[in-house]
């Protein structure tokens, strides 16, 4: 309930409850690409196109997508392998993937990006979250203290 008066003055509320509640509600949302459900099949194709070993299950759009759950969210590979379980029962073309599988699949990932002006010419979607992230994992020290 909104205050009738604020320092002695009277205050119009001309806030917008539904407004501020939808605002409120959208801080939860969580943005899950799943653009790769739809090429999985052809992934899968290419990826095992010439290869003479065991075949791969899973496209590389998945594996990354996965590893970007894992350092993102901090997910542990089991618990991750029960998400995607969870969620494989809500989209059916989404396959689980056991959790060995994941780690061995993402440690063969080159996560790093590629700087180059053609990547600096196109549109860059940047996600910010304010709940207290740490950017680094610095030390602090007195002023007087050295550390060795």
């Amino acid at each position: 309930m909104a205050k009738k008066e604020r320092w002695g003055r009277p205050y119009p509320d001309t806030r917008d409850c539904s407004i501020y509640n939808e605002r409120l509600v959208r801080r939860g949302e969580l943005y899950i690409a799943l653009d790769f459900l739809n090429r999985w099949d052809d992934l899968l194709a290419e990826m095992n196109a010439g290869k003479c070993d065991r075949p791969y299950k899973y496209p590389e759009p998945f594996i990354a997508w996965m590893a970007c759950i894992h350092i993102f969210l901090l997910m542990p590979y089991r618990q991750m392998e029960g998400f995607v379980r969870k969620l494989a029962e809500f989209i059916p073309r989404l396959t689980a993937a056991d959790y060995t599988t994941l780690f061995r699949r993402i440690e063969q990932l080159d996560l790093s990006l590629k700087v180059t002006p053609e990547f600096l010419a196109e549109d860059v979607i940047i996600a910010v979250d304010s709940t207290g992230m740490t950017v680094t994992n610095r030390l602090r020290t007195d002023p007087g203290t050295q550390r060795i």
